[in-house]
């Protein structure tokens, strides 16, 4: 690509399966490549092919200001909702329905076994060990990051964790979200850890925690417009200003009631008014 770039007059279009190549990629092609991620179907676009229906994308402050009215047009089923969650993330199911899971996990398996190993990131005596550190990602419910407890639960050096979950987030497996912090407290290690998508933690199993479900399908697609943080009360802050909890239909404001700009996004509820959304709706940004 560097040769051809150099010495042709040509627009040249690559695509790649692997995100951390794409990323080596980058780097080997700097100033030369403009990256482009592609990312998973969001809960909008999965209701289109799904339903073949059109519906409109909508800003974060829409959702925010108009809910009620976005939700009572729409009417959009429970049923639906808990179908992407498993099933809708990857535009694959519509052609490997009665396979998809194990579709899924070899594409987990290969992006281990192959994209990372063959970059030299990881020796394959000890792909196994980020394969367990997905399945203890999976299995636990939103936590702070406790480095020590999930090296041990993985069967890995606390020296090596941090390097680990780093590739997992390269490769499009986990989602590192960082603390709301300023100047140099930014240099810290995540403050939690999030699979990237719902759909691969029901791969792993049904005995799913609904907590865990519903704070990574936020984060999933919060994270493709915004920048998310962890702040010191509530479970997410977006773009530095909006505070959010995420939660099932009982889910109160007990934790965020005296802060400004503070939502609860909250799982099976209906179309409401005031500052309590359903969780679904978080799904229409792109």
């Amino acid at each position: 690509l560097k040769t051809i770039y150099d010495m042709s007059p040509l627009n040249v279009i690559f695509t790649g399966s692997s995100a951390v190549s794409i990323l080596n990629a980058k780097s080997d092609l700097s100033r030369r490549v403009s990256v482009f991620s592609l990312e998973g179907l969001s809960f909008r676009e999965f209701l289109e092919l799904e339903n073949s229906m059109t519906i409109d994308k909508f800003a974060l402050e829409t959702i925010l200001k108009d809910h009620q009215a976005i939700a009572n047009d729409l009417k959009i089923k429970q049923n639906l909702f808990k179908k992407y969650l498993k099933f809708g993330y990857y535009p694959f199911y519509f052609n490997k329905q009665s396979s998809y899971y194990e579709s899924l996990l070899n594409t987990i398996n290969l992006s281990i076994d192959v994209d990372l190993t063959s970059l030299g990131l990881v020796e394959q005596k000890y792909t196994y060990k980020l394969k367990k550190l997905l399945e203890v990602v999976c299995q636990s419910e939103p936590f702070e990051v406790n480095y020590t407890k999930i090296a041990a639960l993985a069967e890995i050096s606390r020296a090596k964790l941090y390097d680990y979950i780093v590739y997992l987030n390269d490769a499009r497996l986990v989602n590192m979200i960082d603390e709301q912090s300023r100047g140099l407290s930014k240099l810290v290690k995540p403050a939690k850890i999030y699979m990237n998508n719902t759909n691969l933690i029901y791969a792993y199993g049904d005995d799913c925690k609904a907590g865990t479900i519903r704070e990574t399908f936020f984060a999933n697609q919060l994270r493709v417009k915004h920048r998310l943080n962890i702040p010191k009360q509530g479970d997410f802050i977006v773009d530095d200003k909006f505070i959010f909890e995420v939660g099932g239909k009982n889910k109160g404001f007990e934790q965020i009631k005296d802060i400004s700009n503070s939502y609860i996004a909250a799982d099976e509820i209906e179309a409401r008014s005031g500052n309590k959304i359903p969780l679904w709706l978080f799904g229409l940004l792109y």
